[in-house]
């Protein structure tokens, strides 16, 4: 960081602002890649424990007690893993930059867990639910931000008394999250709204797969006497006529 300063000094006070900013986008950038680093690394140590615990329940004996001890630390992983995949998203975040008069509307679309909400359209809507004119939706990036610029012109429009919130999804499913408070703009203001979303909400944008359809049963040992079925593969059939 001392050097990264020295040379911001260096360059004299006409681009000290934009070296100071390029400075910290920098180390927002290492810190993204930290994060998932670790995340990586996590997701490694996980693997040897969900393998080990495997090896001692089928080779030794399955009431071995630190087979246990390892689905434990296999289940604290994942809340790891969980927590920061979290702060990767929020560190890949970059803040638009907005000159004094210009008003930013921004914030993150998650679930519950904090988890982003990606490629939600965000639209801003009056207090009788009709989207406001001359301000276009946006849409959430990969870690669930969106961000609204406004031009002094436009909050003028919209009215210093004017009731705003969000609305969010398109066509297929539209909905205002549930909680949201109303709120309005001011000229050069900085609003930030965090936005969590239920399950049935998820469900109703689409956000939320289908888990139960997908069954992993690679941790679950058969019941004992029942072998696992044996897979067959089906016969070729010939391309030519006979």
């Amino acid at each position: 960081m001392g050097d990264v300063m020295a040379i911001i000094s260096n360059t004299g006070q006409k681009t000290f602002k934009s070296d100071l900013q390029g400075a910290f986008e920098t180390l927002q950038d290492q810190r993204s890649d930290l994060l998932g680093m670790v995340r990586d690394a996590q997701l490694a140590s996980r693997l040897l424990v969900v393998e080990e615990a495997h090896r001692l329940r089928t080779g030794v004996n399955p009431d071995d007690p630190r087979v246990k001890r390892y689905a434990n630390a296999s289940t604290n992983i994942l809340q790891r893993v969980a927590a920061l995949e979290v702060e990767v998203q929020i560190a890949n975040i970059r803040v638009p930059t907005v000159t004094k008069t210009e008003t930013l509307l921004q914030g993150r679309i998650t679930d519950e867990a904090s988890k982003a909400a990606a490629h939600v359209q965000v639209t801003l809507i009056d207090e009788a639910g009709a989207p406001v004119a001359g301000v276009a939706p946006v849409e959430t990036d990969a870690s669930g931000y969106y961000a609204f610029i406004l031009q002094p012109a436009q909050v003028d429009a919209i009215g210093a008394n004017q009731k705003l919130t969000l609305q969010l999804g398109r066509d297929s499913g539209k909905l205002v999250p549930m909680g949201t408070k109303p709120f309005s703009l001011t000229t050069g203001q900085v609003a930030a709204h965090e936005t969590r979303l239920q399950a049935g909400e998820l469900d109703l944008l689409k956000l939320r797969p289908a888990f139960g359809a997908v069954v992993k049963t690679a941790d679950t040992p058969p019941a004992e006497g029942v072998k696992p079925p044996r897979k067959t593969s089906q016969p070729k059939q010939n391309s030519k006529p006979k």
